[in-house]
């Protein structure tokens, strides 16, 4: 089966119709669209507008066959069941959506994944938020209602692990998401995403993370990214793939499509997942070769190994 792609994207009408061009190979495009409490709150006017903003995206992906996901995956910040007014609302946005033709939502929250799947027919999306790195916890989510689950980047290499959560499902599909940029076992992950749950200021720990990586590039080969190469090591897994893009700029992630869609990239392997980055180091996405045998076997004892400190030296160089 061909690789299909599910992309994150935050542009207007224009920039998603250059973008549907790139690739026939799209099959969803997931938004965000602020927040619960910003979609719920306020004058209804506002509300109105965001939803006819969202469906003029909706018109112009159906026009490709492709469908609309949005992600409502904040890990925090949900009500108690308790608060029938709350969920009231809730509940009514979520068919407003259904009613303008979204197709999926993403959510990590279990009280808004069961709303979903009882007052909706829209297909539920288990966040990579939910952190899924076992069997059991695949099956939990999918009992939950998942009709689709996003395993923890964290798994992206463990091919023994996907291949038996695939066997432990009944129904529910897996979604690998290829090029998120955070580091692997990341310790500020977790308080990264409550931490935007609450604000759109995460430059604190976007900076963490950045440090981390300049004082010690070669952590640009031992995060979870997968080259487009190295797809076809997943086809007995599932051939749905999450492109991360919604903060590129639109001739930056028409740029990661193609190469995913072809499966091959000629470029700076960096530009994948972080350009920012890849303006001060380039690493030869050919010269990687050997990278998923050696993240496929890895056993993450770093203080004890070589390999991604030789095969970076060997590959990259910086744009100074």
């Amino acid at each position: 089966m061909k690789p299909v792609f599910n992309v994150g994207f935050s542009g207007n009408k224009q920039e998603l119709e250059q973008l549907l061009e790139t690739s026939e190979q799209i099959d969803s495009i997931y938004l965000y669209t602020g927040g619960l409490d910003e979609m719920i709150a306020g004058e209804r006017p506002q509300y109105w507008n965001i939803l006819s903003e969202i469906e003029a995206l909706v018109e112009t992906a159906a026009e490709k066959n492709v469908t609309i996901e949005i992600a409502l995956n904040s890990p925090c910040g949900i009500e108690s069941t308790t608060n029938n007014k709350y969920w009231d609302k809730i509940r009514t946005y979520l068919k407003d959506l259904e009613k303008i033709g979204v197709a999926g939502i993403i959510a990590s929250h279990p009280f808004i994944m069961t709303e979903v799947k009882e007052s909706t027919s829209m297909q539920l999306i288990a966040s990579a938020i939910c952190e899924i790195q076992s069997c059991r916890s695949a099956v939990y989510y999918e009992n939950i209602g998942a009709d689709i689950i996003v395993p923890s980047i964290n798994c992206n290499y463990n091919i023994d692990l996907l291949l038996e959560m695939k066997k432990a499902l009944k129904k529910a599909k897996l979604r690998i998401m290829v090029n998120e940029h955070c580091l692997g076992d990341c310790p500020w992950r977790r308080f990264h995403q409550n931490h935007s749950a609450h604000s759109k200021d995460s430059f604190d720990y976007h900076l963490k993370c950045k440090n981390h990586y300049w004082k010690k590039p070669h952590s640009l080969l031992t995060n979870t990214v997968i080259r487009p190469e190295d797809l076809n090591h997943y086809v007995e897994i599932t051939n749905e793939f999450r492109i991360v893009g919604r903060k590129m700029p639109i001739n930056v992630l028409t740029d990661v499509i193609k190469a995913y869609d072809a499966e091959k990239y000629d470029g700076n392997y960096v530009s994948l997942f972080d350009n920012t980055m890849a303006k001060e180091y380039y690493v030869d996405n050919q010269s990687l070769e050997g990278l998923f045998n050696n993240k496929s076997k890895c056993r993450q004892y770093c203080h004890n190994c070589r390999k991604c400190i030789d095969m970076f030296s060997m590959a990259s160089r910086t744009n100074q």
